[in-house]
């Protein structure tokens, strides 16, 4: 499963977002995590009741903009590529000037 993560905000909270894409499925998911000072996730947001088509990212990107929620445009050309190419086991970090950092690849 690839994970692709940034941290923004979402109403003046800090939030960190995962996207990414699950091989064994071929579905991907989306999960957002509450963040702390110390910059660790010590919640996740299920009370945003995250709604959204599984095998269709473009309804993920919907959901987040609905949120208001901006998303750096490499973690979508990232996760496209992890469904086109079948690649499991990448974590990649996105910052919002775009760049990317690979934590793991596989």
């Amino acid at each position: 499963m690839s994970r692709h993560l940034f941290d923004t905000t979402l109403e003046g909270n800090p939030i960190r977002v995962f996207v990414g894409y699950d091989r064994p499925t071929d579905q991907f998911y989306l999960c957002i995590g509450w963040v702390d000072q110390a910059g660790n996730v010590f919640a996740y947001a299920s009370d945003l009741k995250l709604a959204y088509d599984p095998k269709d990212v473009r309804s993920i990107r919907r959901f987040l903009t609905n949120l208001g929620v901006t998303v750096p445009e490499s973690m979508w050309s990232e996760v496209a590529y992890d469904s086109m190419a079948k690649a499991g086991s990448r974590v990649v970090r996105h910052l919002s000037d775009g760049t990317t950092c690979e934590l793991i690849s596989g």
